[in-house]
C-alpha cells in the first residue's frame, strides 16, 4: 500500500449511523433496518464519503453490550448497505469480533474508539492489510502532561506498535478523541489547534458533532439543535487540513464545505 488509505483531495464527510437505542442524540432512531436504510440513503444522496455504522452508544455512563449484541444490531444493516452503495463502511467499535466480522462482509475501515487498547483488536487488523484503520484517543487523561503532550505521546505509542507488527503507517488515521476524558478547555484546544494534535503526515479524523463541547460554546442543551454549531466546528477543521469530519448533519456540512470551496478557489 503506497498511497495513504485517508489522504484525498478534499477533506472528507464520515456520515454517523447509529443503529442503537441509547446514543447520546439519535438514540433508537436508526434501530430498525428499514430507518436505517433510510437514513443511509439520505446520506448517499447528500454526498457522503464514509459511513460509520455503530452497534453500540459510548455517551458518557453508558452501558455496555456483548459483542453478540452488537453483531446482532449491525450486521444485517452492513449487509442491506453493502448492497445500495460501494463507497467505504467503516465499523465503530472496540470489540475485536466485531471489527472481524464486519470486515468479513466488506467494511473497509477500523474505527476503533479505544484505539488498539483491547487485547486482540491488533491481530484482527494484521488480519485485513487492506482496510484502514482508525486509532482513537479515548484513555484517562494523564494530568502530569499537557493534553498535547499526552496525545502525542499516545500517538507514539500506536505507531511503535503497529510499526513492530508491520501494519502500515498507510493504513493509519488519528482521532484525538474531542470529549472522551477530557475538560471543556482541553476539547477546545484540540478543535483550535489540529495542527498541534497531528503526528507527521498520518490523516486527522475530527468527531465533534452535537457534542458537550458544541453544546457549551452555543448554550444549547438539546444535541439535536447542536448541528449549525458542529458543522462551524468541522468546517473549521477542514479549514486546517483536518482530512475526514465526522458528522450526523451530512447534507449541512456538505453544504458548507461546498460554500467554502468555491470560495477559496475564487
Amino acid at each position: 500500500m503506497s498511497e495513504n488509505f485517508f489522504k484525498k483531495e478534499q477533506t472528507q464527510i464520515m456520515g454517523i449511523l447509529n443503529v442503537t437505542p441509547d446514543s447520546f442524540s439519535d438514540g433508537g432512531h436508526y434501530q430498525q433496518l428499514d430507518a436505517a436504510l433510510y437514513q443511509c440513503d439520505d446520506m448517499l444522496k447528500n454526498g457522503v464519503d464514509i459511513i460509520d455504522i455503530g452497534g453500540q452508544s459510548t455517551r458518557p455512563g453508558y452501558q455496555e453490550v456483548t459483542p453478540a449484541e452488537e453483531k446482532a444490531r449491525i450486521l444485517p444493516v452492513i449487509q442491506a448497505i453493502k448492497k445500495r452503495t460501494t463507497i467505504p463502511l467503516s465499523v465503530d467499535t472496540y470489540f475485536p469480533e466485531v471489527a472481524q466480522a464486519a470486515l468479513d462482509l466488506g467494511v473497509e475501515i477500523i474505527n476503533d474508539i479505544k484505539g488498539l487498547d483491547t487485547e486482540g483488536m491488533l491481530k484482527v487488523a494484521l488480519q485485513y492489510p487492506a482496510s484502514g484503520l482508525i486509532i482513537m484517543h479515548s484513555r484517562p487523561r494523564r494530568k502530569a502532561v499537557t493534553v498535547e503532550e499526552d496525545i502525542q505521546q499516545f500517538y507514539q505509542e500506536k505507531i511503535s506498535v503497529c510499526e513492530q507488527v508491520g501494519i502500515a503507517r498507510e493504513r493509519l488515521c488519528f482521532d484525538p478523541g474531542i470529549g472522551f476524558g477530557k475538560t471543556l478547555a482541553e476539547n477546545i484546544e484540540i478543535l483550535k489547534t489540529p495542527e498541534h494534535f497531528r503526528y507527521q503526515d498520518i490523516p486527522l479524523l475530527y468527531g465533534v458533532s452535537r457534542k458537550r463541547t458544541i453544546g457549551s460554546l452555543t448554550d444549547e442543551a438539546d444535541p439535536l439543535a447542536r448541528d449549525f454549531g458542529s458543522v462551524t466546528a468541522s468546517l473549521y477543521a477542514a479549514d486546517r487540513g483536518v482530512e475526514i469530519v465526522r458528522v450526523h448533519n451530512v447534507k449541512g456540512m456538505k453544504d458548507a464545505l461546498k460554500v467554502w470551496q468555491a470560495l477559496k478557489d475564487n
